[in-house]
Parts: structure tokens; sequence; C-alpha cells
């Protein structure tokens, strides 16, 4: 986990896969603790969703052996 950059309204952090599962599960659980079902948080929820499956989809394909044409 690194932190990247941040300013007066936000921060860029970089996780790798597993961090990124974690920091899914985590908020997953904590909106359901809650009952939180607020615009913000269910954009969160997508947002760590699509990053995870993009991350999953881009070692797959770095994992398949290179096509022959």
């Amino acid at each position: 986990m690194e932190l990247l950059d941040h300013n007066a309204e936000g921060v860029t952090i970089h996780l790798d896969e597993r961090e990124l599962k974690m920091l899914l599960a985590l908020e997953q659980e904590g909106r359901l603790a809650h009952s939180c079902k607020e615009p913000t948080g269910q954009a969160l929820d997508e947002l760590l969703r699509t990053a995870a499956a993009l991350v999953q989809r881009a070692r797959q394909g770095s994992q398949s052996p290179d096509r022959v044409h």
C-alpha cells in the first residue's frame, strides 16, 4: 500500500490485489453492519468491485500464453 499523492480534495493510493480485496471486504462488511444504503457508499462499493475485477482481468491476461498468428 502506498500513498502516491494528496491535496485538500483527496488522496491517490496504490493498492496491490490483496490489499484491494481486503479493502473491498471491509467496505462491504461496514455497509452491511450499519445498513448503509447511501449513494456515496454504493458508489464506493461499485468502484472497489470494478477495480478488483479489472485487476483480476489484467492478471489473467498477463498469465495467458502468447498467441501465434
